[in-house]
């Protein structure tokens, strides 16, 4: 416990040492309206540059990544329930159920919540 919460606590001091040494060291960005405009070849652009995002298609590309990932954890569960076969115990395939069922629990939720209705 002693080592995990030196480890811990390392990483935290590090990360803010660097923040802080970044903020100190860094170059200052004015903000003005050219920095803000799409440069075109020095000419003015034809339309805004700011175009309008669809928030439905950002929830659904978001539960796509999700649910990828967890799709990655089964199949690398999968696998290694192939290659050590024999030394399986009763709490590991209780846990991969758990996280099964944790996984149809989120499909369920947003099915319901209509995030999937497009």
């Amino acid at each position: 416990m002693n080592e995990g919460l030196f480890f811990l606590s390392f990483v935290l001091a590090l990360s803010i040492g660097l923040m802080l040494v970044s903020m100190v060291l860094g170059q200052r960005v004015r903000r003005n309206r050219d920095k803000l405009v799409a440069f075109e070849c020095g000419f003015d652009p034809m339309s805004s540059s700011r175009t309008p995002f669809s928030f439905r298609f950002f929830v659904l590309a978001l539960l796509f990544l999700i649910f990828d990932v967890e799709v990655v954890m089964i199949i690398a569960f999968c696998y290694s329930l192939k290659t050590v076969f024999l030394s399986l115990s009763s709490m590991t395939v209780l846990y991969f159920f758990l996280f099964f069922f944790i996984l149809l629990l989120g499909l369920v939720h947003e099915a319901n919540e209509g995030s999937l209705d497009w």
